[in-house]
Parts: C-alpha cells; sequence; structure tokens
C-alpha cells in the first residue's frame, strides 16, 4: 500500500532518485572507460567532457569486459549487492517522498514494522488508479534496478518480489496489502521489461557528442534507473555495440488520433465526441519464431482521452515462443498487464494466457492470421457499488487498525479476485499493413474481497484502415462492451451493461 492519494506522476521523482544512486557502492568509482592508470576524475559523468563537443571521442583501448562482470561487451556490470541496495534506495525514495507530502501513512516505526509483521496481509482500499497504474509503476522500479545491475529477466523478476514484499511490512504504517504485493510484483516485471528495452531502442552507443547525450538522457526518461546507472557508472559514453537481446528482429508502431463516440444503456450513441490519442507498437514478432528470451516480442497499447485521462493500456510479453506443425503454427506463452477505464467499466489484471497462431497467405501482398487464447487472471479489479448504491458515496475518514496503523484510504468500490481470460483475434494484411482486425475478448472474475460476484466483461471491436499516402491512413473502429455480474445474495441478483462505441481516426504508421 501506498497511502494516500498517490498518483503515478512518480516519474518526476528521477531527479531525488539520481541522488540516492550517487551514494550507492561504487557509484563514484572510477568509470569503467578510463584507462586502467588514469586518475579517477573529481566528477563521476565522464561524458562531462564530451557532451558539448561535436568531435569524436578519442580511439578507447581494448576492454576485457568479462573480467568487468558484464555478459557482453554493452552489458551493464553485474552486481547483485548492488541491485538489492538500490532497490532499498528507491524505498526510501519513495517513503521520503510520502513524508514530504505530508502522508501520516509514512510516519514509520520499528514499532510498526512489528505490528505490520504480526498482523499479516490484507486487503486495502486505495483508489482503483493507485492500485492498478501507481504500484505497477513502482514495481518497475525495483525491476530496472536488477536490469540495470547485469541481473537477468527472472533475477529481476525475484527482485521486484523483495522490493515490493519490503514495501509493504517497512514501507508505511499501513497494513501489507495482498493486493499491493501482486500489482507490484507481476505490473512491474511487465512494465519494467517493456520500459527497459524501448529505452535501449533510444540509445545509439557507437555515436558521440551532443547527439549521444541527449538519446541517453531520452533513454533515461523512460527508463530512469538504468539511465542513471549509466550515467554514474560511465556507460553512457562507452563505445560498443547494443546488448543483442535488446535489438528487436522487427518494429512497428501505429498512432491513431481522432474522436470517439461512446453509447450508453438509453442511447446508441451520444452525439458528443471526445477526442483521443492511441499508441501502439510490436516490439519483435509475435507471431513467430523459437524463443525462449522473455519479451523479446511484446505489444503495447496506450490510449490517453476518450472519457479519461487514461482509458486503456495494455502490456502483452512473450515469454515462450514454440512453432508446432513444420513451423505452421505457433505457439507462445505471454505474461499481460491490463488496465481499461470506460464507462461499462473499469478494469485492471495480471495474467498469464497461452495463445496458438496460424498466418493463411491470401496472395503475394495480402496476408491474414488467425489466432486464439485463454489464461488465468492472478489477480483483476473490476469496478463495483454494493447493492442498493447507484454512485458512491462521500468519502470517509481514513479507519484504523486496531494497532492504530491506518489500513488504507476507502471506502473502495471496487472487487478484486482471480478469474480467467479469452479471446480471438483475426488480422488481414496488405504489404504487411493491418486493413481489418477483429477483435474479442473476455475476462471472468471472482471477487474474494469486496461485493461477492462473480463478473463477466465482453469486449469486440472491429477496425477498418485505409492508406491513404506514404505512413498517413484513415481508420475507423467499432466497439461493443457486456458486462454482466452476478451477485452471491438470497436472490442472486443480476446486472447487466451495454456500451457500443465508435471511433474516427487518422493514423501515422512506423514499419
Amino acid at each position: 500500500m501506498m497511502g494516500g492519494p498517490f498518483r503515478p506522476a512518480c516519474v518526476g521523482r528521477a531527479s531525488l532518485l539520481g541522488l540516492l544512486l550517487a551514494f550507492s557502492p561504487t557509484a563514484g568509482a572510477q568509470p569503467v572507460d578510463a584507462p586502467p592508470d588514469a586518475a579517477s576524475p573529481p566528477f563521476p559523468f565522464t561524458w562531462r567532457d564530451t557532451v558539448f563537443s561535436a568531435t569524436a571521442a578519442p580511439p578507447q583501448p581494448a576492454r576485457d569486459w568479462v573480467s568487468e562482470r558484464r555478459a557482453c561487451e554493452g552489458c551493464p556490470r553485474r552486481s547483485v549487492g548492488r541491485a538489492l541496495w538500490q532497490t532499498t534506495l528507491i524505498n526510501i525514495l519513495y517513503e521520503g517522498a510520502n513524508l514530504l507530502r505530508g502522508q501520516v501513512t509514512a510516519e514509520i516505526t520499528p514499532k510498526t514494522w512489528w505490528d505490520n509483521m504480526k498482523h499479516g496481509w490484507v486487503w486495502d482500499l486505495d483508489d482503483f488508479e493507485v492500485n492498478q497504474i501507481g504500484h505497477p509503476y513502482q514495481g518497475n522500479n525495483y525491476y530496472t534496478s536488477g536490469r540495470a545491475n547485469g541481473l537477468s529477466f527472472y533475477e529481476s523478476a525475484a527482485l521486484t518480489a523483495f522490493g515490493s514484499g519490503t514495501w509493504e511490512f517497512f514501507g508505511e504504517t499501513n497494513l501489507p496489502s495482498v493486493n499491493d504485493f501482486i500489482n507490484t510484483t507481476l505490473g512491474g516485471i511487465a512494465l519494467g521489461e517493456m520500459f527497459h528495452r524501448i529505452s535501449w531502442m533510444v540509445r545509439d552507443t557507437r555515436a558521440t557528442g551532443r547527439g549521444r547525450f541527449w538519446r541517453e538522457f531520452g533513454a533515461m526518461a523512460i527508463d530512469p534507473v538504468t539511465g542513471l546507472n549509466r550515467f554514474l557508472r560511465g556507460d553512457s559514453d562507452r563505445i560498443s555495440d547494443k546488448p543483442a537481446d535488446m535489438v528487436p528482429s522487427t518494429i512497428q508502431g501505429f498512432t491513431s488520433a481522432g474522436v470517439l463516440w461512446r453509447g450508453s444503456e438509453t442511447r446508441a450513441i451520444d452525439a458528443t465526441g471526445q477526442p483521443f490519442l492511441e499508441l501502439d507498437m510490436l516490439y519483435g514478432d509475435l507471431r513467430t519464431g523459437h524463443s525462449r528470451v522473455p519479451y523479446d516480442a511484446f505489444s503495447v497499447r496506450l490510449r490517453m482521452g476518450g472519457g479519461a485521462k487514461l482509458s486503456e493500456a495494455r502490456v502483452r510479453g512473450r515469454l515462450l515462443g514454440q512453432p508446432l506443425g513444420g513451423g505452421k503454427t505457433q505457439f507462445t506463452v505471454m505474461q499481460s498487464y491490463d488496465y481499461q477505464n470506460n464507462d461499462a467499466y473499469a478494469t485492471g489484471a495480471q495474467s498469464f494466457e497461452a495463445a496458438a497462431g496460424r498466418t493463411f497467405a491470401l496472395s503475394s501482398r495480402s496476408a491474414m492470421f488467425l489466432s486464439a487464447w485463454g489464461g488465468l487472471s492472478v489477480l483483476g479489479a473490476i469496478d463495483s457499488l454494493p447493492l442498493g448504491l447507484t454512485e458512491p458515496p462521500e468519502e470517509e475518514e481514513e479507519p484504523t487498525s486496531e494497532a492504530g496503523q491506518g489500513v488504507s484510504e476507502g471506502p473502495r468500490f471496487y472487487d478484486y479476485g482471480p478469474g480467467a481470460t479469452m479471446g480471438a483475434l483475426a488480422l488481414f494484411t496488405r504489404d504487411q499493413r493491418a486493413l481489418v482486425t477483429m477483435t474479442y475478448e473476455g475476462r471472468h472474475l471472482y471477487s474474494l474481497d469486496g461485493v461477492r460476484a462473480n463478473h463477466f466483461l465482453q469486449r469486440a471491436r472491429l477496425d477498418l484502415t485505409v492508406p491513404l499516402r506514404g505512413s498517413l491512413g484513415i481508420g475507423a473502429s467499432g466497439e461493443y462492451f457486456f458486462r454482466q455480474s452476478f451477485y452471491q445474495t438470497e436472490e442472486r441478483t443480476q446486472l447487466e451493461y451495454r456500451f457500443p462505441q465508435f471511433r474516427a481516426y487518422l493514423t501515422w504508421s512506423l514499419q
């Protein structure tokens, strides 16, 4: 639990994070790119003399990257101790930020630590955005502290659980929350690996001068922990190839900007349109390949506007890829992070899914890809009001536990529980550009905490895109949301909601 109205605007605290990392072991050590007999510079950033110079850097002596505990020449130096230390410092950063904001939950003492350990896990009452966005972003910081120090995907995943667990017991006075631990750990892994890989796309490790600096700086904005480590350890101006596993086989990007019209239970379409911006990216190729490298292929969708500041965010990363049937069918195991906020429902989930897909060539220029998937949601959230209420009442004072500790804010108007997910996709392309996309998604959540109910969410979407000139295109899409909630009461009350949605937009594609 973070406590209080914490918002995911924590990216802006990167400068404080840099001050903390500066006191990490070896933070001020001699940069690895300096000659072995050179004196340690008075300022730890080796880019100080090159960032404002357009001239090329002098030739560097060959380095023995194996002795420097690097997995490759361009990889970060491996240090488990430094990763654990920085994860602890990240928790100190969040704790300090909460203190500066006047959060009562930040007034931790050894007594609150002991009380948390004695009491054990609870379900917290924090705001929906805090739990479904803020905590996964915090977990992303733990995860990238592992990747920044040479740890593997699964080692960094374990580090994320360590950071999340220590925060829950020792980072605030609130009792440790099981839903926060799951969201921070699993969401942090998905967001962390995604941000880490995208930041490597921005860097140009063969460049020098101002161009090199600004690329490193831009990458740090995406992945602050890795970026700060590179500056502090001198890797930001080290000339080398990128790590081979950080170079995607393919990359595709799509931007859609337009207007969204949404219906309701009483009206098919609202005449008032809402602007939106949607960003989609395909990193690697999820449709082919024998893979055991987690997230060597993943998809990202981010939609802003259309009724909410952030109306959709999702990451689907491949953990395993295996061709079957002579390579005609692709089997994939994926990890998913989902967040949706629309008039039909607000939901978020951490899931694992298995998918099977196959590509059919229709002509020399056209193809069709069919895929179906199903899996388990480790933990999902769905907005829900107690029976008899039609809108949330006014906020109440923060409840306290018997030990006098804040349980969290509340009341909470959404349910938590595990469930299942399923879906299907049909994609028609011409010259490798999507023309028609049909998607169906279904999700079931069984409420363990909140209003006891079974929630069934269904969503169908049809996208039509017509290329205009070059990368520009025009598109339209229709969506239909259908929600059913079966409440476990004597009368077994059932509620249903149907919401149509229509969008018109311009697109820009990057192949």
